[in-house]
């Protein structure tokens, strides 16, 4: 289901526990974020929990946004400059169970969220600082990431201000292991593999649609994918599948093709020649009337009986 402005102005809008204003758009199957800049900035958290987001872009301007749910989603990448411009004030993301599965992904939430940078070489004040914001919770579990080595330190040691991870909070010690971790030949070698990972994903250009490939394996559910795939096996021309194509590169599910106009004007087609010929038969087209067959019974008990007559006389 796509993110509507409708669908926006319809769903559920809440104060939650917290005291912040929430819009719920959980459980809708959105494959990609849109159209948010209805809401006009007037929500503090936004749940998209349980929904088909294959990744974290293309956000308006949310100055108030400040909470958000993402978890049970597939969310494979983060767009950093898009959630660093655009929700630059963000404390709470919960990512659980999505397929986050490299430490790249963490180091751009560390880009996004981590630390201040200054307008002006002098520092006497604070008011030369601007904040590239203050990501304090964190939730990364259930994604493939947490099984590399040296997740947690890394990740404590690229978002600073974090204050709970993985619904634990950070302790002094961890943060001095994590800062000898990244000054150690094992965090080195950490980043070097970070960065080939950078270099594997320079090919994608942020803002870019989604591949018919890409749609299919996030859009669509295993009986959907079935279904779709025999539609490919069944298509009669290369128009036919350009059309299938285009309607999963969008996460519509394809019409299957019916065949029952086909069918029913073959059918009117055959009723119309058989009464064509029974309408000439009626008018006394004998042409067309095939011959009686040779030697019938009838026939046969005919001659015979005029052979007996011309016996007796």
């Amino acid at each position: 289901m796509r993110l509507t402005a409708e669908l926006i102005g319809s769903s559920e809008q809440r104060t939650n526990p917290l005291g912040e204003r929430e819009i719920i758009l959980r459980g809708l199957a959105i494959p990609v974020i849109e159209h948010l800049g209805v809401t006009r900035d007037a929500f503090d958290a936004m749940d998209l929990t349980d929904n088909r987001l294959g990744r974290l872009e293309n956000f308006p301007r949310l100055l108030r946004l400040c909470s958000l749910s993402l978890s049970g989603n597939v969310i494979e990448t983060i767009d950093a400059n898009n959630m660093s411009k655009n929700v630059p004030h963000l404390k709470y993301m919960d990512l659980s169970y999505n397929h986050i599965s490299t430490l790249l992904e963490v180091s751009n939430l560390g880009k996004a969220y981590s630390a201040t940078t200054t307008d002006n070489k002098s520092d006497k004040s604070n008011d030369n600082k601007k904040s590239k914001g203050a990501l304090e919770i964190l939730s990364l579990v259930g994604n493939p990431v947490q099984r590399r080595q040296h997740y947690r330190l890394y990740t404590i040691q690229s978002i600073p201000s974090l204050k709970v991870l993985d619904h634990q909070r950070i302790t002094q010690t961890e943060r001095d292991r994590a800062r000898r971790l990244a000054g150690s030949a094992a965090g080195a070698a950490l980043e070097s593999d970070i960065q080939v990972e950078a270099g594997k994903q320079k090919t994608f250009t942020p803002g870019e649609g989604e591949s018919a490939e890409e749609s299919f394996a996030v859009n669509f559910t295993p009986e959907e994918k079935e279904q779709i795939r025999q539609m490919v096996a069944n298509a009669e021309s290369p128009t036919e599948i350009e059309e299938i194509e285009r309607s999963v590169q969008r996460g519509v599910l394809p019409k299957p093709k019916t065949k029952k106009g086909s069918d029913a004007e073959a059918a009117a087609a055959n009723e119309g020649k058989e009464g064509i010929n029974s309408t000439d038969l009626d008018n006394g087209n004998d042409r067309k009337r095939p011959p009686p067959p040779p030697n019938t019974e009838e026939n046969k008990n005919g001659e015979g009986g005029h052979t007996e007559k011309k016996i007796k006389t």
